[in-house]
């Protein structure tokens, strides 16, 4: 007579639940073999369409580009004996570019008072001739001093003055200065009658006002 063990059967609940740990393992593994994969494959940033513009999602954040551009700029070492050495320097070329402008500034100065002296030197040696022929004649003195005026005249116009003496003009007060103001009869008012001291300007400006005197207006 054999004795046989009989065989167990389990639950159905037990293999319910093996199975269920099993479908679970599965699941979780082919979950982390995805992640793995995913992980292993290069990201591609989505493809915008022709014509849009891409999103401010899609663009390349400004801490991913290289930082090479923004490096400080490296000094040169700073010797201070050198940039005191360099000061003295300048402070020395500039005085001595100073003085030398000066010296040229005097010696056209010069030359300039040197050219026109030679040119009224002609109008003083008539003047002198003019007051040698007077004590022999003078009644000659008179033309001899209109010609040495006329002279005159000519060599400030050959300077580039003009004369401001003209009888009968508008008093104008840029270039007149009233000494007085008298009735002169058949003159408009306000007109040039006499002029006491010509007047000169050039083309940089007023040398002197003409003194003039200027008719009033007629009492009523």
């Amino acid at each position: 007579m054999s004795h046989e063990r009989p065989e167990r059967t389990r639950p159905a609940e037990d293999r319910a639940g093996e199975e269920a740990v099993g479908s679970g393992t599965t699941q979780a593994a082919s979950r982390a073999e995805d992640a793995a994969a995913a992980a292993a494959t290069p990201h591609t940033p989505a493809e915008v369409p022709e014509g849009s513009e891409p999103s401010d999602s899609d663009r390349p954040s400004s801490t991913d580009r290289p930082a090479a551009g923004r490096e400080a700029p490296v000094l040169p070492e700073l010797d201070v004996e050198d940039l005191r050495d360099r000061w003295q320097r300048a402070v020395a070329e500039t005085e001595n570019l100073r003085k030398r402008y000066e010296r040229q500034m005097d010696e056209v100065r010069r030359a300039e008072q040197d050219r026109v002296t030679a040119a009224w030197l002609p109008v003083v040696d008539h003047l002198e001739l003019a007051l040698q022929h007077a004590a022999a004649d003078p009644k000659a003195v008179i033309p001899g001093v209109e010609a040495v005026c006329q002279q005159a005249h000519a060599l400030l116009a050959q300077l580039g003055y003009r004369r401001i003496a003209d009888i009968g003009e508008p008093f104008d007060p840029a270039v007149h200065e009233a000494a007085q103001v008298r009735e002169e009869p058949g003159a408009a008012p306000g007109n040039v009658v006499q002029v006491l001291r010509a007047g000169y300007d050039s083309d940089r400006g007023l040398l002197r006002p003409a003194v003039v005197s200027v008719a009033a207006k007629p009492q009523e």
